[in-house]
């Protein structure tokens, strides 16, 4: 059973490769890596739940703050 492929053309000889490849099999020129997003290494479980605790944590502090100073 063989799976399927995503493809695509080299920029340079406009031959079909996969899509992952690193380097062109029929031209042998070196592919351009696609760039990640500035946020995409965050872009996680953990990360996600970090921020929510300080986000909780800040609302809860301005709010101490702010029924501290109404007597």
């Amino acid at each position: 059973m063989s799976v399927a492929k995503q493809m695509t053309k080299c920029p340079f000889c406009l031959e079909p490769i996969p899509a992952e490849a690193k380097k062109c099999k029929h031209c042998h020129s070196e592919l351009p890596q696609k760039k990640k997003g500035l946020f995409a290494k965050y872009n996680t479980f953990r990360m996600g739940f970090l921020l929510g605790i300080l986000f909780t944590l800040i609302i809860a502090i301005l709010t101490y703050y702010q029924l501290r100073g109404n007597p």
